[in-house]
């Protein structure tokens, strides 16, 4: 990355780099306050934030939302991996956890799985400790479960101790970004997260940083310090659910948006980075907020009126009976082993046969290779409606 791709007034944050003369390696500036000018638009941020709260409305109403947010998480795993590259599909992992078995998978069906067990880690700390569990420890053990797959590879839960670049060349000299060196990390990441993890607003300050500001600059600072040698976008993508579990909303998975938007996110972040623009990333992420939100209110409110419908069809079956409670337990795992039912529904396992086998003979589910998986059955309606993209939310 040489000087002339970087905006004038950012020249102060350049950094040579040791062997490779002409080529400049860029400390993060300092985590924005508020924001920059040109960037503040009070329409995009009062639309993100009523969005936000149309979600925490209909989500504190919807039945069974714990089910319905156990999918999402699992749909943003696959969005969010997606994003970097990898082709696995929202079935193949949802059977990869229902069978926990790899053969026949796409390899990168772990890295998948993983995005989940980071994802529940930090919502379980959330939980626990609220806004203060977000700190540069969790970010650690976030990058620790994404990454152990890696571990032999470069160091996992470690800043990177090599300078890396971002671009398709394998030429320093043709990189579109450098990030700082290795030696910088420390310090740019204790200042983000005093800044903006850690945000509070001080009495010097005019005016406080919103939520959705918050999610804007957090992402795109990180993902500008580039702390980690490789697991950067996931992880930078983990903090802005956290950030919004950690304020009391539901968590809200913004990486179909991002993924749909690819090429302009890429770019928007690369405005901030090489220009100090904040202008095109904030657009794009306030406006990925109403998107996310209300796509997230109509799969709920879809994938509930399915429940329903499907209970109408098995109520000549006992109310309390494993076949009636199995519809709502779909919501959650669209695919599902007997051992699952079980586990889940707290019955037999004859009795998770049978119910599984009555919502067989409806056409509810159907049975997934069973040389290869064994007893494993798929709700086909609730994934195709997680696939499909989705209407405007009902108001």
């Amino acid at each position: 990355m040489r000087r002339n791709q970087i905006a004038a007034e950012r020249h102060s944050c350049l950094v040579p780099v040791p062997g490779h003369p002409h080529v400049h390696a860029l400390v993060a500036p300092p985590t924005p306050r508020n924001v920059p000018d040109g960037a503040r638009n009070h329409a995009q941020f009062a639309a993100a934030h009523a969005a936000l709260g149309r979600l925490q409305g209909v989500m504190a109403l919807l039945p069974n939302a714990d089910m319905v947010t156990r999918t999402l998480a699992r749909r943003e795993a696959v969005r969010s991996s997606q994003i970097e590259g990898t082709q696995t599909n929202l079935s193949q992992l949802l059977t990869y956890e229902a069978t926990r078995g790899a053969t026949g998978m796409p390899p990168d069906v772990q890295v998948t799985e993983r995005y989940v067990t980071a994802l529940q880690h930090g919502l379980a700390r959330i939980r626990q400790d609220g806004r203060r569990a977000l700190d540069l420890r969790l970010i650690h053990e976030l990058h620790a479960e994404l990454m152990q797959d890696k571990a032999g590879a470069f160091p996992v839960a470690a800043w990177r101790t090599e300078q890396v670049w971002i671009g398709s060349s394998t030429r320093i000299e043709d990189a579109t970004f450098v990030p700082a060196p290795p030696s910088n990390i420390q310090g740019c990441m204790d200042e983000m997260s005093a800044s903006i993890l850690q945000y509070a607003p001080r009495d010097d300050e005019q005016d406080a940083l919103s939520l959705v500001a918050q999610l804007a600059i957090a992402h795109a600072q990180f993902e500008t310090i580039h702390p980690y040698h490789d697991g950067n976008g996931r992880t930078g993508r983990l903090l802005m659910p956290l950030l919004l579990a950690a304020e009391g909303y539901p968590p809200l998975y913004l990486s179909g948006a991002l993924l749909r938007a690819k090429t302009a996110y890429y770019a928007a972040l690369a405005a901030v980075q090489l220009q100090g623009d904040w202008r095109p990333w904030i657009e794009l992420l306030t406006a990925s907020v109403v998107e996310a939100c209300d796509e997230s209110i109509a799969i709920g409110q879809d994938l509930v009126a399915t429940a329903e419908r499907w209970e109408q069809q098995l109520s000549r079956y006992r109310a309390h009976s494993a076949t009636r409670r199995l519809p709502r337990f779909l919501l959650g795992h669209p695919v599902l082993s007997v051992q699952q039912a079980v586990e889940g529904l707290d019955v037999s396992q004859p009795a998770a046969n049978a119910a599984l086998n009555n919502l067989l003979a409806e056409g509810i589910v159907s049975l997934v290779n069973e040389r290869q998986w064994g007893r494993v059955f798929q709700a086909t309606e609730i994934l195709a409606r997680l696939d499909r993209p989705s209407e405007p939310a009902k108001r």
